[in-house]
């Protein structure tokens, strides 16, 4: 059951897009998923500052030269916002000028009912902006709220738009959701877009360990064996303990994640 499945740039928080690339492409994979989350990694050109078809093509001629399709743009940290929909908007027209037909996204900070009504007001206008270009917006699994697939299932159905999905994540089901992906994704699999291939060090609630796929303690052959019902794409993300790592270390992280996708045939 062989997919499509990328990186996230957002397993190298500390280094360049350029550099992602370079170890993503020598580890073996195929796709890239660029993130642009303002304050915390920014490996495409910042869309608030300006889409143009140069400043894409550059990127996409980038990945390009390393092998690499740009699968998905990770626009995180704008839900919420006191300007979330005109800013998401400018990360859509940069996925649409690339061709990319998926963005994935955190639900931003909600904490009570009046958070809630800006949610799916702002949620609304956005769908319907990336209903126009054929992209599907996909709700990551991640801090409060939105952080099980059984709670995002509802969040999907209440949303009601073909264009907004999950983004399931695997560990931070087990991080922010205190739950295992093992009995969890039954729920999300009819709503998911997308899929965040994440392990978790010891599944404990709380703790940031992340680490290679097959160094942790999630039961992948279960979770592969689930994901035979979802016909989309996704991406590994590796974010280690939370400390600083070095480019080496992370470039050996995602070539053992390619390995351990590849003993499984999950990639080519």
């Amino acid at each position: 059951m062989k997919k499509t499945i990328a990186v996230t740039t957002s397993t190298y928080p500390n280094y360049s897009g350029s550099e992602a690339i370079e170890g993503i492409a020598k580890a073996g994979f195929k796709y890239i998923e660029m993130a642009s989350a303002p304050a915390y990694f920014e490996h495409i050109p910042r869309p608030e500052n300006g889409v143009s078809k140069e400043i894409v093509d550059k990127v996409l001629k980038e990945c390009s030269d390393h092998g690499l399709t740009l699968q998905c743009v990770a626009g995180h940290t704008r839900m919420m916002k006191a300007d979330t929909v005109v800013n998401f908007k400018k990360v859509l027209d940069f996925a649409n000028l690339a061709g990319v037909k998926f963005v994935t996204t955190d639900a931003g900070e909600v904490k009570c009912k009046e958070d809630e009504k800006k949610f799916y007001a702002d949620i609304k206008e956005i769908a319907d902006y990336a209903k126009d270009k054929s992209i599907t917006v996909c709700l990551e699994m991640h801090g409060n709220w939105c952080n099980t697939g059984k709670i995002g299932a509802e969040i999907i159905k209440t949303i009601n738009h073909p264009n907004i999905k999950l983004n399931y994540d695997t560990a931070n089901v087990v991080f922010y959701g205190n739950t295992r992906p093992e009995e969890d994704m039954k729920y999300a699999l009819p709503y998911m877009g997308y899929v965040h291939l994440k392990e978790s060090g010891n599944g404990k609630f709380g703790e940031w360990n992340f680490p290679a796929l097959g160094e942790g303690v999630l039961d992948f052959d279960k979770i592969f064996d689930m994901l035979k019902q979802f016909d989309g794409p996704g991406s590994v993300e590796i974010e280690f303990d939370g400390k600083e790592h070095s480019l080496e270390e992370i470039n050996e992280a995602v070539r053992k994640s390619y390995v351990f996708l590849k003993n499984k045939g999950m990639v080519d």
